[in-house]
């Protein structure tokens, strides 16, 4: 029988802190027809073993892990696929997306109100200064680059089956949860939650991991920075004709061949414009190629 709500829990290295995470989930689903599905995106520490000794204590959960770490992206897909509810809610395992949020999500969802409920950071207390800036950053260049503004956006969101299922409906493998549920364009209320410190450990995400998934958001959904190099190259194109025009004023006036230092600075910006382009041109054929290749997103190795 299909429970009300299913909650895909995405996992990676969170040995000391899922079963604390479990058991205030649990809490928060008392009296709610429901199942966990917990995905261990290829931990290397403890935390499948720490999930297998849970599984007597809580007989909605179920769990599958990655034969390696395939991404926080695939794991949220394999949950999905698995999820059986009526509803699903993605969050993550480190208790900063509080589960006692749920019962305000889910109410929204059962009048009607929504497809989509989502829950939105209205602080960032307690993230230290880096990676506040980092997810500045990030947001900036979303916006900049796809016109998505994703400021205090998260993961933590409820989605309504026909969202789900249409969302299992794309077929490229290379996907971004947070946009994808937004370009489905079903109606969206959002939530606001101030975000609580991790149960355990601290944040597995770096600036470089930040930086990649920043390429592989907006290249996987844009195609606007291909449109700026567009107009970068017209911007050289207008540079390079005042410059022929001095020349020819300079010749027909007899003055003495000026200008070296601007052309210099003209040359090296656009010839790292050059480099920049070239570069954005890699990314979008890296994403080609990872499509075109077929693979699965994920292979899993166990399940419980």
């Amino acid at each position: 029988m299909m429970a009300e709500i299913s909650i895909v829990v995405p996992a990676f290295n969170e040995a000391e802190g899922i079963c604390a995470f479990l058991k205030q989930l649990d809490s928060a689903l008392s009296g709610i027809d429901s199942e966990i599905i917990v995905v261990d995106d290829g931990s290397r520490d403890g935390t499948w073993q720490a999930i297998k000794s849970q599984k007597e204590n809580y007989a909605n959960l179920s769990a599958m892990r990655f034969t390696r770490n395939f991404g926080k992206e695939a794991a949220i897909l394999a949950g999905l696929r698995h999820a059986k509810g009526r509803a699903v809610v993605v969050m993550d395992s480190d208790g900063q997306h509080p589960p006692s949020l749920i019962p305000q999500m889910l109410e929204i969802w059962r009048e009607g109100r929504a497809h989509i409920v989502a829950a939105q950071k209205t602080s960032r207390d307690s993230d230290s200064l880096a990676a506040k800036a980092n997810a500045r950053i990030f947001n900036s260049l979303m916006k900049l680059t796809t016109g998505l503004d994703l400021s205090g956006a998260s993961d933590f969101r409820l989605l309504d089956r026909r969202v789900v299922d249409a969302l299992l409906e794309f077929p490229e493998k290379v996907r971004f949860f947070r946009g994808m549920t937004v370009w489905t364009g079903f109606s969206t209320v959002n939530v606001g939650f101030e975000v609580p410190p991790r149960i355990a450990g601290s944040s597995h995400w770096s600036t470089s991991q930040l930086a990649k998934l920043a390429v592989i958001a907006i290249t996987s959904f844009s195609s606007r920075p291909l449109g700026l190099i567009f107009r970068l190259g017209l911007l050289g194109i207008a540079a390079s004709f005042l410059l022929f025009l001095q020349a020819i004023y300079s010749w027909a006036t007899g003055i003495a061949i000026s200008g070296w230092t601007s052309l210099t600075v003209v040359i090296l910006l656009f010839g790292s414009a050059n480099l920049l382009g070239i570069g954005v041109l890699g990314a979008y054929l890296s994403q080609i190629f990872e499509e075109i290749k077929r693979r699965p997103e994920y292979l899993v190795g166990e399940t419980l």
